[in-house]
């Protein structure tokens, strides 16, 4: 079952989307996305954590409000710990 969480970034969403890729790639996960939405995927030691976002502010904004869905994950991993975890890489 898919769950959802928003995020605000400090900063555009242009700026989101680097800070993503560099953080998602840097841990041997996969993104793939724009100014607007996008996928990713992270490999960890007890199983695959996948999912998606789509920025609900204008391009311009000096804050950006994410919607993240997470689509897969561990069972043993609490959504919560996720959502901390996305939020740490994030902001």
């Amino acid at each position: 079952m898919a769950s959802s969480f928003n995020i605000d970034f400090p900063g555009t969403s242009s700026q989101f989307v680097v800070t993503a890729n560099s953080a998602i790639t840097e841990k041997g996960g996969i993104f793939n996305g724009d100014n607007n939405k996008g996928t990713f995927s992270l490999d960890t030691p007890i199983g695959d954590i996948k999912g998606s976002y789509l920025v609900l502010s204008t391009q311009d904004s000096p804050e950006t409000h994410i919607e993240v869905t997470i689509t897969d994950k561990p069972f043993l991993v609490p959504m919560k710990k996720i959502e901390s975890t996305i939020a740490q890489f994030l902001t």
